[in-house]
């Protein structure tokens, strides 16, 4: 019998949610495809009519978690933008750290991300999510003339790559979310110190 669009969109949207819940709380290695069928009541072949292998369907749920992430940075800049440009880039900065230091980002895209993607696919996915946010912040700074500096790719990559790196370090432990949001303010000041 066949299965309208709606229900295989269900369908895909089942599978994604049962293996995200597995991987951010077994791991990669440890989530079987014949463990999340039997869950789902569903055939093999359904679910790999939906996704290629497991592989596949790990970086399915990788870019899922990529862009709740870029929406909560999104969401929050928005929240804050009453106070302010300056106010919105730096909500947002705190929010993809205090997403980044999730149990289930952690896991999910620290642990397993490289190791399961490779660290080129895993950069690739995260920049195309991540980098137009920070494109978009540094733009809006500079349209207010609120910065020291041009708004260049360089600038903008800089950025991103040093608000990746301070998110990953508190996911790791090796910052608290107060830390990392603090360097990311630091780096902020020097291309354009809050008036």
């Amino acid at each position: 019998m066949r299965r309208t669009a709606a229900e295989a969109a269900e369908t895909r949207r089942s599978i994604l949610a049962a293996a995200r819940a597995s991987f951010a709380e077994h791991g990669y290695a440890a989530t079987g495809t014949t463990g999340l069928v039997a869950q789902l009541d569903l055939t093999r072949g359904a679910l790999y009519h939906h996704f290629a292998d497991k592989a596949d369907l790990f970086a399915a749920v990788f870019t899922e978690v990529e862009e709740e992430l870029n929406a909560a940075v999104n969401d929050a800049a928005t929240a804050a933008s009453g106070d302010g440009v300056r106010a919105a880039v730096l909500a947002g900065a705190r929010a993809c750290i205090e997403y980044m230091g999730r149990p289930d980002y952690r896991q999910i895209a620290v642990a397993d991300g490289p190791a399961v993607l490779g660290l080129d696919r895993w950069h690739e996915v995260d920049r195309s999510i991540g980098l137009r946010s920070m494109q978009a912040g540094l733009q809006a700074l500079d349209d207010e003339g609120a910065l020291d500096v041009p708004v260049t790719p360089a600038l903008v990559a800089g950025l991103f790559g040093a608000l990746t790196e301070l998110g990953l370090s508190h996911a790791r432990g090796d910052l608290t979310a107060d830390e990392a949001t603090a360097g990311f303010t630091v780096l902020l000041d020097r291309i354009g110190p809050p008036t």
